[in-house]
């Protein structure tokens, strides 16, 4: 909580939630087309953000593609990398009318039918507008949605984004409490448990390699842990753009919460829906992460793509 920070922090933190405020209240054109333009120019041409590993990342996703191709990929990357900066600090206090006119469910209405009032899973990547994935907890209301985050090591910061996320029928949980939350929670209120999954989990010898955009890849595999102990549907969270700022969000059920299935398959399925959506659309992933910092054993190395 915000008590836990100094006086200068808490004015720090006050004097930019005034500034987000602000800018959230700014139109869309404005914030995405007069703001955007500026900040793309400079992430792209003056600081250079990440280059080496954006690039890096891109030529080993895409081996088949020219240097051309990739570069093209890249300056579209940053000026994806722009929208999602606006989008997130866009959130900051608006109205839950505001939120879903940026971000539409087209299927909540079939998965509220197909969970019948019971826990749902949701996992996501950073692809496209992952912050306005929250805004599906104003289109089931029916469940309480735990959105699942990473908390910052700077504290005025991470108590910024807390309070940029907060809406609306959204309750925020640290990774580290995500299981004890919904054990101590389960029999309060049915929950929807929003995880993003797509970052390079701590490594571990018993670690789970899939492939994945032509390179051996580990994934955070809590959901579908959460999902097996507990028979919880598993939904996909898949986005698409419509045009600045606006974005069009739809739940693809890849586990029904009772299907017998192998280990590791769930999270396959999500791996394999992910890259779909990726190769579809490239600049939309946040290729700026060091995604593949840890290196496959030995004997899968040996293995060709």
């Amino acid at each position: 909580m915000s008590d836990r920070l100094s006086w200068k922090q808490r004015l720090g933190l006050e004097t930019l939630w005034i500034i987000c405020r602000g800018f959230a209240l700014l139109p869309r054109i404005v914030r995405h087309h007069v703001f955007g333009y500026p900040i793309y120019l400079i992430l792209c041409y003056v600081v250079h953000y990440r280059r080496n590993v954006i690039m890096t990342n891109l030529r080993n996703s895409f081996p088949e593609k020219s240097e051309k191709e990739l570069k093209r990929i890249c300056r579209d990357f940053y000026r994806n990398l722009t929208e999602q900066i606006i989008n997130t600090i866009s959130q900051a206090g608006i109205s839950d009318k505001a939120l879903m006119r940026r971000t539409r469910f087209i299927n909540t209405d079939e998965v509220q039918k197909e969970v019948d009032g019971g826990h749902l899973i949701c996992i996501t990547a950073h692809y496209g507008s992952w912050e306005g994935a929250s805004t599906i907890s104003l289109y089931m209301p029916e469940q309480r949605m735990v959105a699942v985050y990473h908390k910052l090591q700077n504290k005025l910061f991470d108590e910024l984004m807390k309070r940029i996320r907060q809406h609306t029928n959204v309750e925020l949980v640290t990774m580290q409490r995500t299981m004890r939350h919904f054990v101590e929670n389960r029999n309060v209120r049915p929950m929807l448990l929003g995880l993003i999954s797509d970052q390079n989990p701590v490594f571990r010898p018993n670690l789970h390699w899939h492939k994945f955009l032509h390179q051996w890849s580990a994934f955070f595999d809590g959901a579908e842990l959460m999902a097996l102990k507990y028979n919880i549907p598993v939904y996909y969270y898949s986005t698409r753009r419509v045009k600045a700022g606006i974005y069009e969000g739809e739940l693809i059920r890849i586990y029904d919460g009772k299907e017998d299935v192998a280990e590791h398959e769930i999270m396959e399925r999500y791996v394999r829906a992910l890259e779909k959506d990726i190769i579809a659309n490239p600049p939309m992933w946040m290729w700026s992460h060091r995604r593949w910092k840890h290196i496959p054993p030995k004997e899968l190395q040996e293995i060709k793509f």
